[in-house]
């Protein structure tokens, strides 16, 4: 599925709907290329993800990466009705550089969702009953007006959206901090689990400090471990993700190779050069001319 299916103002990449899933009804594996938020309201289904089947039930609530594959099975003996949100980052450009800055945002939005294949962790945050009143309460007003499209109804939702994002975090991080120490990951799979992470979001300003509060752990035991576990740096393993993405745009894109550095995540077009250089041998220049 692509964005242009759902999103009818490119400016304003954002689509939400409250549906119902049928009694047994498919809705097949796929992908696309948006975020996908979902929250159950009633109901219970099955969501296909990771290659197993995993319980939906009222007050979960997951956001699903792009060009992740998934699906749903819906139950046989009852409807199940859902708020779905899609949405391309884009939409909060400037705001996600400040999100990322809070660990439990990183926490609930990035990291959850890879960890749903380990069966120590918790798959999908749980909401209670108080926490569902406040989600709700702004996705009934984020629906009303994405349906009637009124004046200024772009800024009540991306305001409301925004206010969700923080407070799911906020719920998320609470939530599992009430978990039983047995229930919770181990730092291994926090560690790899951040590692994913940064190789998917290199471009983004990650610090040192977030991601170790996000762990859990002193800074000094994350770099430890992080270095253990890629045999780099923080800031080394970042750097080379960049550089390998930067390859990828520079073989099958004829972008200029200032916009390229940009969109990696480098502002400063000397210091892509000497990094570039670095981890390849070569200008990103002389790389394309000899791409072939």
């Amino acid at each position: 599925m692509r964005g242009q299916q759902f999103f009818d103002d490119p400016s304003f990449p954002f689509f939400i709907d409250r549906y119902t899933i049928k009694q047994n009804e498919i809705i097949a594996p796929h992908k696309h290329d948006f975020v996908e938020f979902v929250y159950i309201v009633s109901g219970n289904a099955m969501h296909e993800w990771m290659d197993k089947n995993s319980p939906l039930s009222p007050g979960d609530v997951f956001a699903i990466e792009p060009n992740t594959v998934h699906g749903y099975i819906g139950s046989s003996d009852q409807e199940t009705i859902v708020y779905n949100i899609l949405f391309h980052r884009t939409l909060l450009e400037r705001e996600m550089e400040a999100l990322l800055r809070f660990p439990a945002f990183i926490d609930f939005f990035y990291l959850a969702p890879f960890l749903r294949n380990n069966a120590s962790f918790v798959p999908y945050t749980a909401l209670d009953n108080y926490q569902r009143l406040q989600l709700e309460s702004h996705l009934r007003v984020m629906h009303e007006e994405f349906k009637q499209h009124r004046d200024g109804f772009s800024i009540i939702i991306k305001s409301r959206w925004i206010e969700c994002l923080v407070l799911l975090s906020r719920y998320h991080n609470e939530n599992r901090e009430s978990l039983q120490a047995p229930n919770t990951p181990s730092s291994y799979d926090w560690i790899t689990s951040i590692v994913d992470f940064v190789e998917r979001h290199c471009e983004q300003e990650l610090t040192l400090i977030s991601l170790a509060e996000t762990c859990r752990m002193s800074v000094s035991s994350f770099t430890a471990k992080f270095k253990r576990a890629t045999g780099m740096s923080l800031v080394e393993f970042k750097h080379a993700a960049q550089i390998r993405r930067a390859c990828q745009a520079l073989k099958q894109s004829d972008d200029k190779i200032a916009i390229i550095a940009m969109n990696v995540g480098f502002n400063d077009i000397s210091f892509f050069n000497r990094i570039f250089r670095k981890y390849t041998g070569c200008t990103p220049r002389e790389f394309r001319k000899n791409k072939n």
